[in-house]
């Protein structure tokens, strides 16, 4: 029920839909009125005069039992709606006076989490000082639901789901490789040079043992081999800066060395497919302050331009 609700038929629109929403759920007016905390002569001006602004008899009433009209039982249907979203508007506007506390329970991917979203968390913790938080890292995507978590990280294609889905960054992937490797087998200059050389496998991706790259010619797509393979970026970039192979890897993981030239980047020219970083939460009509002050944390600290792309 809107908070504020008068003992007066002349009162604002959102009354009188509450009253008749009330009247409906309750079965009479006596029992609404109960509901409301309203005598029930004011309950029935309330419905009378919605009738009235509306043109259009909402109830039939007899001595027994009353029931909607055709019109009466659509205008319902659209009543409870938009007494839910008035609810929930309140809820929203009240809750943006509180801090976040008690526990956000995250689920994020194992490197990225690491890389990522860890050095983000000590500065909001100590901005919000009643809340804690646990963070699971893993490769898979787990329910949220199942596992009791608020909120998850993901990396790519997402399922279709109840999730509410947010996008925080753009995950771009490069080749390459350490500079010692490259002066001992060679720089690759096509895609089909990478058949003769020793490539480093993410399990992550869904092309298996299959490299796509896009250049001006269109999407080609090299079979590659390579001796190591993991679902786990920072295990691939070790790899690849002791001069094991060329990778293929997520800027987020080589943005670093890359800077340094620890890492130097192969086939410029091409550029493999992009995915997305999300930020899923529950669809919840009501989103927890605790979950909305981390993923606009978050998502201020990556920035609008991914800070781990500048300069490379």
């Amino acid at each position: 029920m809107p908070s504020g609700f008068q003992d007066n038929p002349m009162m604002d629109p959102l009354d009188g839909i509450a009253a008749f929403a009330r009247v409906m759920d309750s079965g009479s007016f006596s029992a609404a009125a109960h509901r409301l905390g309203l005598s029930k002569s004011a309950v029935s001006a309330h419905v009378q005069r919605l009738e009235q602004r509306l043109g259009v008899r909402l109830l039939n009433r007899t001595m027994r039992r009353l029931s909607m009209t055709e019109a009466g039982a659509a205008y319902y249907r659209h009543c409870t709606r938009i007494l839910a979203e008035a609810e929930a508007a309140e809820q929203e506007a009240s809750a943006l006076q509180r801090e976040p506390r008690g526990t956000l329970r995250i689920s994020a991917p194992d490197s990225f989490g690491w890389m990522h979203v860890a050095p983000a968390v000590p500065e909001f913790l100590r901005r919000y000082p009643d809340l804690s938080i646990d963070i699971a890292l893993s490769p898979a995507h787990v329910s949220l639901v199942d596992e009791g978590l608020d909120l998850a990280i993901r990396i790519g294609a997402l399922e279709d789901s109840p999730l509410v889905v947010r996008k925080l960054a753009p995950s771009r992937l490069v080749a390459c490789a350490a500079p010692a490797y490259l002066d001992k087998h060679g720089v690759p200059r096509e895609p089909g040079d990478l058949a003769r050389h020793n490539c480093l496998f993410t399990s992550l991706l869904p092309w298996g043992d299959e490299w796509r790259l896009a250049g001006e010619i269109g999407e080609v797509r090299v079979a590659v081999g390579g001796s190591f393979r993991s679902n786990n970026a920072e295990m691939l970039r070790v790899a690849a800066l002791d001069g094991i192979g060329i990778a293929l890897l997520p800027t987020w993981a080589v943005a670093e060395p890359l800077r340094t030239g620890a890492l130097r980047r192969v086939l410029d020219a091409w550029e493999p497919p992009a995915s997305t970083i999300y930020a899923v939460y529950p669809s919840n009509r009501l989103m927890s302050m605790k979950v909305r002050a981390f993923v606009d944390h978050l998502a201020r600290c990556i920035g609008r331009t991914p800070y781990w792309d500048e300069g490379i």
